[in-house]
C-alpha cells in the first residue's frame, strides 16, 4: 500500500479531511474510556465533564462549573443545544492567543525543533514546574521549565470524536481546520507530549510529576504515539506554535516589554513593588562598583608621567569623570520615573477593576451561567 508521501495531492487532501474527522488514536489510554460508535458508548450517558477540570475563570473573573452534557441518542447523535459550555472550557484549555501574536518572532524565542524528552530536562538541571496555561507550557528559564499536564479529556477518544473532530470539510484548500483550530492546538499539545516522553524513563518521570493521569499504561501510550505519528505528516495538522518546541522566557518578556505591552513582559517579574528595586538596583550597584575600578585605574593612570601630559586620556578621564556622577542619578532617577508609572497605572486599574467587579456582583452576575 503506498505511503501518504507518494500519494497524488488530491489524495492527500482527501486523506487529511478523513484524518480530522477522527480521533489521532484508537488506544485505550483511560480506564473508563469507550471506543466511539460502540453499542455501549451510544447508551451511556455522557457526563464529559468528568473528564475537565472542576472549575474555570470566565473572563469576568466568575468561576463556573462545566455543566452536565446531554444524554447520547441512540443513533449517536449528540444533542448540541448546549454544546458551548464544554467547547468553551476546551478552548480555555488550549489557548494560544499570545503566542499567535507573536508568531513570527517565534524564531527568535526557540528552534523549529520537538522538545527535548524529560529525562534530558533533568539532565540540563531543569525543575518541571506546573502549569495550566498552554502559552506557558515548555517555557524555559534559568533551571525551570513550565510543563502543562496532559488534561484527562485529551486521552479520550470519546471526547476526540465528539469535540475535537472536524465533521465539516473545511471550505477553501488550506490546511486549518475547519472547527477554529481547536483540534490543531489540541493536536500539537499531544505532539510535545510524544517528544517529551519518548521513553520509559521518561514516561516514570511524566507518572511521578504528575503530569499523565496515573491509570494510563506504558504500553498504551507508546501505541497511541506510534499511531499519532504514523497516520499522516504532523506538522501540516498541528497549529504553528507546536512547529517550535521550548520557548525561552526572557526572550519571550523582551518581545512583550519592547512591542506588546509597555513595561510589561510576558509573565510578571515582580510580584510586589520591593522586589521591583532589588532587582534595578542590584545592576545599578554592579555597575557602579565597575565605574569605581575603571575611575581608580584612570587615578593611577593620572600619577604616571607618560598619560599625565597625554591630552586624549586628560580628555576621556574628564567625560568618565562626569559620567561617572551623572549616570547613577540618572539610571536612578529612571527608576523611580517607571516605578512611579507603574504605581499609578497599577492603582488606577486596581481601582477600576474594583469597581466593576462590585457592580457586577451586585447584579448577580457572579452567580450567573454563562450559556443561560
Amino acid at each position: 500500500m503506498a505511503s501518504v508521501s507518494t500519494l497524488p495531492p488530491s489524495l492527500k487532501s482527501v486523506h487529511a479531511d478523513q484524518a480530522r474527522q477522527r480521533p489521532p488514536f484508537t488506544q485505550k489510554l483511560l480506564e473508563n474510556d469507550i471506543a466511539h460508535g460502540t453499542e455501549e458508548s451510544r447508551c451511556l450517558e455522557s457526563d464529559f465533564t468528568s473528564l475537565l477540570p472542576a472549575s474555570r475563570r470566565t473572563k469576568d473573573d466568575d468561576l463556573v462549573a462545566p455543566a452536565l452534557f446531554p444524554i447520547l441518542d441512540p443513533a449517536g447523535v449528540v444533542d448540541m443545544r448546549h454544546p458551548t459550555d464544554i467547547l468553551d472550557c476546551v478552548d480555555e484549555e488550549v489557548k494560544l492567543d499570545r503566542l499567535a501574536d507573536i508568531h513570527e518572532w517565534l524564531w527568535i524565542v526557540g528552534r523549529p525543533m520537538p522538545p527535548r524528552p524529560l529525562h534530558q530536562q533533568r539532565l540540563l538541571n531543569r525543575e518541571i514546574m506546573i502549569t495550566e496555561k498552554m502559552d506557558m507550557h515548555l517555557v524555559w528559564t534559568t533551571n525551570r521549565i513550565f510543563i502543562k499536564p496532559l488534561p484527562r479529556f485529551l486521552l479520550s477518544r470519546r471526547f476526540w470524536a465528539r469535540f475535537l473532530c472536524c465533521h465539516e470539510v473545511p471550505v477553501s484548500n488550506a490546511d486549518s481546520c475547519s472547527c477554529g483550530g481547536r483540534r490543531e492546538r489540541a493536536l500539537g499539545f499531544l505532539f510535545s507530549y510524544a517528544a517529551l516522553i519518548a521513553h520509559e524513563s521518561d514516561f516514570h518521570v511524566a507518572k511521578e510529576t504528575r503530569l499523565i493521569p496515573e491509570e494510563v499504561p506504558w504500553s498504551a501510550w507508546r501505541a497511541a504515539v506510534r499511531e499519532l505519528l504514523g497516520a499522516s505528516p504532523i506538522y501540516p495538522r498541528i497549529d504553528p506554535r507546536f512547529h517550535y518546541g521550548e520557548l525561552r522566557l526572557s526572550r519571550l518578556n523582551k518581545i512583550y516589554l519592547i512591542w506588546k505591552t509597555p513595561l510589561r513582559g510576558y509573565m510578571s517579574r515582580w510580584n510586589q513593588y520591593g522586589s521591583f528595586f532589588q532587582d534595578n538596583f542590584t545592576w545599578l550597584a554592579s555597575s557602579t562598583v565597575f565605574i569605581a575600578v575603571v575611575l581608580t585605574a584612570m587615578q593611577v593612570g593620572l600619577a604616571t608621567e607618560v598619560l599625565q601630559n597625554n591630552e586624549a586620556f586628560q580628555s576621556a578621564s574628564y567625560g568618565f569623570t562626569v559620567f561617572s556622577i551623572l549616570g547613577p542619578l540618572a539610571a536612578a532617577g529612571l527608576i523611580m520615573v517607571v516605578f512611579c508609572y507603574m504605581f499609578i497605572d497599577n492603582l488606577i486599574a486596581t481601582r477600576l477593576y474594583a469597581r466593576e467587579r462590585a457592580t457586577r456582583m451586585l447584579e448577580g452576575v457572579a452567580g450567573r451561567s454563562p450559556n443561560r
